[in-house]
């Protein structure tokens, strides 16, 4: 199940490297014609990777710059949903 709902958050990310998602008049969220039920947005808000902005739900951009003292990789951050 666990891998299910990790599947289901990694498809949602890429549909919003593509563009936000609306919210719907009626309740819930839209990417064109496909309906986002709020559990799905509650749980992408919930890992952190996403914010509302206004009527929309976007991915948080990515830090620029990381800390001076910082120990990771500057060319590739361990968690990055925008690949190309």
């Amino acid at each position: 199940m666990t891998d299910q709902k990790n599947y289901n958050e990694r498809y949602f990310l890429r549909l919003l490297q593509h563009g936000p998602f609306q919210r719907r008049p009626r309740g819930g969220w839209r990417f064109g014609v496909k309906v986002i039920s709020d559990g799905v947005v509650e749980r992408l808000l919930a890992g952190g990777h996403t914010e509302i902005a206004g009527s929309q739900l976007r991915l948080k951009p990515l830090a620029s710059n990381p800390p001076s003292g910082s120990s990771r990789a500057t060319t590739s951050p361990s968690y990055c949903w925008r690949t190309t």
